[in-house]
């Protein structure tokens, strides 16, 4: 009976190894797999190159940049950006651009309002005609008739350029 039940448990110990080692080749397949899914999403950018702060009456020096690298024919459909010196209430375009391929750079110089004011920088981009369709920045659908129109985030980004007296 001994040799029996030693038969039994060595089988059945046997049997654990097995489906541990299958256990663990399927975990790595599947790390190799979510690994191989982040390297190919895709990476879309909106940059705003500009000071923190600068001087009153100084001229500031402002770019704003965009890109996609989805593949698949996506695009920037549409970049726009704007400036106010008014704490928002009018806005100044820098770039109204459309279709403008995978990568653009816009610029645009600012002359600085008066000590203590602020510079606020505004850029959304609707990324089109790839497989995703129209989404923003983080790959989300573009809610056209609620985001975009208010121009939260996303789709758009913000800076903030404080102003110093002299």
């Amino acid at each position: 009976m001994h040799s029996s039940s030693s038969a039994l448990t060595n089988t059945a110990v046997n049997a654990v190894r097995r489906s541990w080692f299958g256990a663990r080749l399927l975990l790595a397949c599947v790390g190799l797999t979510v690994a191989a899914v982040a390297a190919s999403a895709a990476n879309r950018t909106i940059a705003i190159l500009a000071p923190t702060s600068a001087v009153a009456g100084s001229k500031i020096a402002v770019t704003v940049t965009a890109s996609t690298d989805a593949g698949g024919g996506e695009r920037i459909g549409f970049l726009h950006a704007d400036y106010s010196v008014d704490g928002g209430t009018t806005w100044t375009g820098i770039s109204y651009a459309t279709n403008v391929g995978s990568v653009t750079s816009h610029s645009a110089t600012i002359t600085a309002g008066p000590g203590g004011s602020k510079v606020v920088i505004r850029v959304r981009v609707a990324f089109r005609g790839g497989k995703a369709g129209d989404v923003d920045l983080t790959g989300k659908p573009i809610a056209w008739d609620t985001s975009w129109n208010k121009w939260q985030e996303p789709p758009a980004k913000t800076a903030t350029i404080a102003i110093e007296t002299r």
